[in-house]
């Protein structure tokens, strides 16, 4: 690390009356001990930057964003600070983040734009075994070990869909949906068809192969997945399109960040 961000990474993550909470976009962001998404905010300055930036250029006024994955809400965050008419409804079930992530929602300014559900979500409502890692690595926690670091514990959680909580909610208006869930990325997609069906979002998601694996997932599934649903597949951040097997597999070599964009109307 530059200093910089060493200073920040000392001063937020070890100073005695000043760890656990850092400031951005004007949010006091609190984290678990050790947090590897803190670590990566002080490292670039803005989390997942790219990343950032299309999700704040598609988010629409008057509309709803899901992220699906929040961890401590550095993704939330700066959507809420850039459109100040938008919700966000935020979802996570890891116990390693839900202490710090409540504190952040009602400690911002943005707490009656932003809601928590605290639950996993997949193809069906019910309940599942969810997997922690330390609280350090909970960046990488999901339904199922991935392997890319050490599993901790085994918890019984809920799940939802995204159909079951659009529609409980009256079927607001959703432009944009975020989803990293450490490879149950395709499930997600699978409870929110009547969801993409009728809203027509831009969906942001992770597609990492070896997180793909451990649901038995081809990669390819994406292809197949927007074909059906009549959506375009886009590497990020330089939002190419994809368009077969051969060039999702270039593009993965480089990314794990795709955008499903809507093809022909979208609901306004």
């Amino acid at each position: 690390m530059k200093l910089r961000p060493l200073v920040k990474y000392w001063l937020y993550g070890k100073c005695p009356g000043m760890a656990g909470a850092f400031p951005y976009y004007g949010v006091r962001v609190h984290f678990p001990k050790g947090s590897l998404s803190f670590k990566a905010a002080c490292q670039q300055g803005i989390f997942e930057a790219d990343n950032v930036t299309v999700l704040r250029a598609l988010v629409e006024p008057d509309s709803c964003m899901f992220d699906v994955g929040a961890n401590i809400g550095l993704m939330a965050i700066p959507v809420l600070s850039a459109e100040p008419q938008c919700r966000v409804i935020s979802f996570d079930p890891s116990a390693n983040v839900l202490p710090s992530l409540r504190k952040t929602i009602a400690g911002s300014p943005f707490g009656d734009r932003w809601t928590l559900v605290e639950k996993a979500v997949g193809a069906a409502p019910g309940t599942i075994t969810f997997t922690l890692s330390s609280e350090a690595d909970s960046l990488f926690d999901g339904i199922r070990p991935t392997h890319r670091v050490a599993s901790a514990a085994q918890v019984e959680v809920e799940m939802t869909t995204l159909d079951e909580v659009w529609i409980g909610a009256g079927k607001p208006r959703v432009s944009l949906i975020k989803i990293d869930v450490e490879g149950a990325e395709s499930e997600v997609l699978r409870g929110a068809a009547e969801l993409l069906r009728v809203e027509r979002p831009f969906v942001l998601l992770e597609w990492n192969r070896q997180n793909l694996a451990a649901y038995g997932r081809p990669s390819d599934f994406i292809l197949k997945f927007a074909s059906e649903a009549d959506y375009e597949v886009m590497a990020v951040p330089g939002l190419n399109k994809v368009e077969n097997t051969n060039q999702l597999k270039v593009h993965m070599v480089f990314t794990e960040n795709f955008l499903l964009s809507p093809q022909g109307d979208r609901r306004s």
